[in-house]
């Protein structure tokens, strides 16, 4: 499918693709238009997905020193939130150990 623009200076710009797909008696008055590739919309996609918090987990487990956060199983929210079954929330700053402890849980 061809679509012709005309922009505010009326230049005309004819690509093919879906721009307007499915579009029938429309006018457009000036409006700039950025025609991007898929390629392109593929790479912008991919870099707004959210990291594979998989690889940060393995590798900050690896770092940890031996009975690191073992503490936590026997701390009273740990063992009511493992009687209950309620919500556990372990909130700190990047880097404190959140990873560590979810990884003796």
């Amino acid at each position: 499918m061809n679509e012709t623009l005309n922009g505010p200076q009326n230049n005309q710009v004819t690509s093919s693709g879906s721009m307007f797909a499915n579009a029938s008696h429309f006018v457009i008055n000036g409006g700039n238009f950025t025609v991007i590739s898929n390629n392109h919309r593929k790479e912008i996609m991919d870099w707004l997905k959210a990291p594979d918090c998989s690889a940060n987990f393995v590798a900050a487990v690896n770092k940890r020193t031996p009975e690191t956060g073992k503490w936590i199983l026997n701390h009273p929210a740990y063992t009511e939130w493992k009687e209950n079954g309620d919500i556990l929330w372990i909130q700190g700053k990047a880097g404190s150990g959140k990873t560590v402890l979810f990884n003796n849980i």
